[in-house]
């Protein structure tokens, strides 16, 4: 974690108040099997803020998307642009979290089998502060806690930077969040980075339809793909009139229907039993 010096404070507490962009970047390490907390998992995430609000994604969704809009600007074929973008690390956070300012209404976008889902919420945490102080990479920081999700967790803000944001949907504090974790140390988000942007940031998916839900829609959608996670394959190809063979594994052999539902169903199965430890339990549960 690199040293964030006194000239970077004066950046951020001068220049942010003139509207400038930001990209506050965090390490995201998470466990996310809950009988295997040994494994642990680690993401980079950028926090991007402008003057409307703030984008919180994994780092490696904007290396794609860049590559992506790079290579329609320049009008390359669709084939290349695929191989490139298999060259790309794939990434372990496909959830984003997006706030408007100045009410701080949070957006959580993922999503569902094939479907996109966005949940807005209006609900402000509540937050305890305590007067208990430290330094975090040359910041002083204050103590904070809340109970959010189904967990309690506690966090570090900083007044030198006044910014009421901070990693996920953690906001609300009089400073920006530098650390943030749960008393079970499931999940943890911690600064290591931080630099100016003299562009507008691009906005990760932005073109894509979203289905908006409320937390308990989502609750009973999470549950009826665990319960049929093949459920869309099996309504696509249920017309009598397609073919039974449908495509080639990797080894030029036919695929059938029910092959294909099938390996749909046993990767779904082995993704629920290894990701179980969501950070908002009540989502998922």
């Amino acid at each position: 974690m690199r040293k964030l010096t006194i000239l970077l404070i004066f950046i951020f507490t001068i220049s942010l108040l003139f509207s400038q962009n930001q990209r506050f970047t965090y390490e995201y390490s998470f466990k996310m099997d809950s009988l295997h907390r040994e494994n642990v998992q680690k993401e980079i995430m950028n926090l991007d803020i402008t003057k409307e609000g703030s984008n919180f994604y994994s780092a490696l969704l904007i290396t794609r998307d860049s590559l992506f809009k790079a290579e329609i600007e320049k009008g390359k074929a669709s084939k290349s642009m695929v191989f490139d973008l298999r060259k790309i690390k794939q990434a372990k956070v496909n959830f984003r979290v997006s706030k408007d300012y100045p009410n701080l209404e949070t957006i959580y976008h993922t999503s569902i089998n094939a479907d996109n889902i966005a949940l807005k919420e209006n609900n402000k945490i509540n937050w305890t502060i305590f007067p208990e102080t430290k330094n975090i990479e040359g910041f002083k920081v204050q103590k904070a806690t809340t109970t959010f999700g189904g967990r309690n967790w506690e966090a570090w803000f900083t007044n030198d930077i006044q910014i009421q944001d901070g990693p996920y949907k953690f906001c609300g504090l009089p400073g920006l969040i530098l650390s943030i974790g749960d008393d079970k140390g499931d999940h943890i988000f911690n600064l290591v980075g931080s630099k100016k942007l003299n562009y507008e940031p691009l906005m990760i998916n932005s073109s894509r339809k979203e289905i908006f839900l409320t937390n308990e829609k989502f609750n009973k959608l999470w549950n009826e793909f665990k319960k049929d996670p093949a459920k869309n394959i099996k309504t696509m190809h249920s017309s009598s009139e397609m073919s039974e063979t449908l495509f080639s594994d990797a080894n030029g052999s036919p695929l059938t229907k029910q092959d294909l539902i099938r390996g749909k169903e046993q990767r779904a199965q082995e993704s629920f039993k290894k990701n179980n430890n969501f950070i908002e339990r009540e989502l998922y549960k």
